[in-house]
């Protein structure tokens, strides 16, 4: 398989921007939902809540590198007996590979290294390529989670 995996620090954290905006793009094209508004949060701020996470050690986070650029990243959390998977990306062009997989089965190695008993994760309604990824990994639906955009009154 292609790239090599490794963890990052919070100094590398700015090495992801084109993985975040790529998600972004994503998520905007296979959800209706999101009418171009994913994500809430501008990439920039994720970039520095990404960095203060690790620098926490609230958070860890893998990529992948190919001639020494990062083409997919995880970043994963524990907290007590609960993994969460916050983020997996995927460089379009470097999809069904296997990134995805080995990514997975990093954080599956690092939530077995905490002790986690549950994880967690959320797909974008409409990000039917991801769903089946992750049912194949043997998680299953739980919860539907709504939400809509507060516009005000014109």
């Amino acid at each position: 398989m292609d790239g090599r995996l490794r963890t990052i620090t919070a100094s590398e954290v700015e090495r992801l921007e084109l993985l975040y905006r790529e998600l972004a793009r994503h998520h905007n094209e296979v959800s209706l939902h999101f009418g171009g508004d994913f994500p809430a949060v501008p990439i920039e701020k994720q970039l520095s809540e990404c960095a203060e996470d690790l620098s926490k050690g609230k958070a860890v986070v893998a990529v992948i590198e190919v001639r020494g650029e990062p083409v997919a990243f995880c970043k994963v959390d524990v907290v007590g007996e609960c993994g969460y998977v916050d983020e997996l990306a995927v460089m379009p062009e470097q999809r069904g590979r296997g990134l995805g997989s080995r990514l997975m089965d990093w954080a599956d190695a690092l939530f077995r290294s905490y002790g986690v008993r549950q994880v967690e994760l959320r797909v974008v309604i409409g990000n039917e390529g991801a769903r089946r990824f992750y049912e194949r990994r043997g998680f299953l639906p739980s919860v539907l989670e709504m939400r809509r955009l507060q516009r005000s009154e014109q």
